[in-house]
């Protein structure tokens, strides 16, 4: 297995060869289909080049790439439960993970889905049985009769007609079943419905607790142990081994632990997961300016609510600025185009000021993440007819992301303000 890792929007070269199974091209059709990477053949080589997802995609049987953020982030799960956002996972493609305490809604989300995942292959192949010991008082006995049980608990209380007896009976209400059917109830607890993706894990987690054989009860203080003990020992009969993955993500979940996303482990195969990470940024940013607003500014998003025609005689195309900061008082704007990269472009800069115009504004504001080393914060970018463009460098490596956060929220209603 081949894995190359590259930064976002960069490039990688392979050999062509590498890419070839018997002699066929067999590359994996939803790479470029769904613009997780783009190639180009030049002659025996190819020129990989990731777009705005990250995350390891595979792209063919034998090679994955691994794209990276093109920037650092310091905890980018915070930034997902932020942004309300989901891992999208890559289904039938897994990778390890490293087990971590920290909790998370989004990664608490992602094993959510791939529980629900595992558990599609256990009710296609099959839910473990055992024989396991049932003691009754019955006046029909089978199996083997208790002598000592009976003379106690049923003859010394006048109860003749019955007696106590012990049978196995081949039941699925198993340590590990149990087990499973509680974590399923445990997630649903604890899945918060702030975004689409969990509201839908919501409804097929539902449907997958209510697909439960009805004889699998409620789990016991012994069955996380068994469980552990059966991971770890890797005692289910061959047959089942495909109970093992389902196993270890219960058991990531209902010891309120996580992964860590942005480290290589080997505690735990969950599915590889991709992310757009402009969006992401974009999402991001508006969170944490609907979350720090006054009470008299609404924050729109320019691609759904805020977005106006960019003409005055025409309703098309659109303007669709990323933000828009309205005071409702008195209906001041001003406008925020979020660009992930390091350093705005002359493009970047003729659409923020075009942004400014058709909203009837006189500042505009060219949002992007600050590179390693360099400050953070607000830049004058330019002034032209009336109109001021500013720059903010937010940094999403700051290992302090509260006050990270705060600054650029002051900084734009103060803009909005003045």
């Amino acid at each position: 297995m081949i894995t190359r890792s590259v930064p976002s929007r960069k490039s990688t070269e392979l050999d062509l060869a590498d890419l070839l199974v018997n002699g066929k091209l067999q590359i994996y059709p939803h790479v470029e289909e769904k613009g997780l990477l783009f190639l180009q053949f030049r002659n025996d080589k190819v020129i990989v080049s990731a777009g705005p997802y990250i995350g390891l995609i595979p792209l063919t049987p034998s090679v994955s790439i691994e794209v990276e953020p093109k920037l650092p982030v310091s905890n980018l799960a915070r930034v997902l439960d932020t942004a309300r956002s989901s891992l999208t996972a890559l289904s039938g493609t897994d990778r390890l993970y490293l087990a971590s305490e920290a909790s998370s809604n989004s990664i608490l989300e992602f094993l959510g889905a791939n529980l629900v995942d595992a558990l599609k292959t256990i009710e296609e192949n099959g839910f473990h049985k055992e024989y396991l010991p049932v003691i009754e008082k019955t006046s029909y006995p089978s199996g083997k009769l208790l002598y000592s049980e009976t003379l106690l608990k049923c003859w010394s209380r006048g109860e003749y007609h019955r007696v106590r007896a012990q049978k196995f009976v081949h039941t699925a209400n198993t340590p590990h079943n149990r087990t499973l059917k509680s974590a399923l109830r445990i997630l649903l607890s604890r899945l918060d419905p702030g975004s689409e993706g969990a509201r839908h894990l919501i409804k097929v987690a539902n449907q997958a607790f209510a697909r439960f054989p009805d004889i699998v009860k409620e789990m016991t203080g012994r069955d996380m142990c068994v469980c552990q003990a059966t991971i770890e020992t890797r005692s289910l009969p061959a047959t089942k081994s495909y109970y093992y993955r389902a196993l270890d993500i219960a058991s990531l979940i209902l010891s309120n632990k996580s992964v860590a996303l942005q480290s290589v482990g080997s505690d735990i195969i969950l599915n590889t997961f991709i992310i757009n990470f402009e969006v992401l940024f974009e999402e991001y940013l508006r969170r944490i300016l609907s979350a720090h607003r006054p009470n008299s500014v609404s924050v729109q998003d320019g691609n759904k609510e805020g977005k106006r025609s960019l003409f005055d005689d025409k309703r098309d195309p659109p303007a669709q600025p990323d933000i828009v900061l309205q005071s409702t008082p008195d209906g001041t704007q001003i406008v925020g185009e979020v660009k992930y990269k390091d350093k705005p472009n002359r493009e970047d800069i003729n659409q923020a000021i075009t942004y400014a115009l058709c909203y009837r504004t006189q500042k505009a504001i060219l949002i992007y993440q600050s590179s390693p080393r360099k400050k953070s914060g607000p830049t004058i970018i330019g002034e032209i007819n009336g109109i001021t463009l500013k720059g903010y460098a937010f940094n999403l490596e700051n290992e302090d992301l509260d006050q990270e956060e705060e600054n650029f929220a002051t900084f734009m209603f103060q803009e909005l303000a003045s």
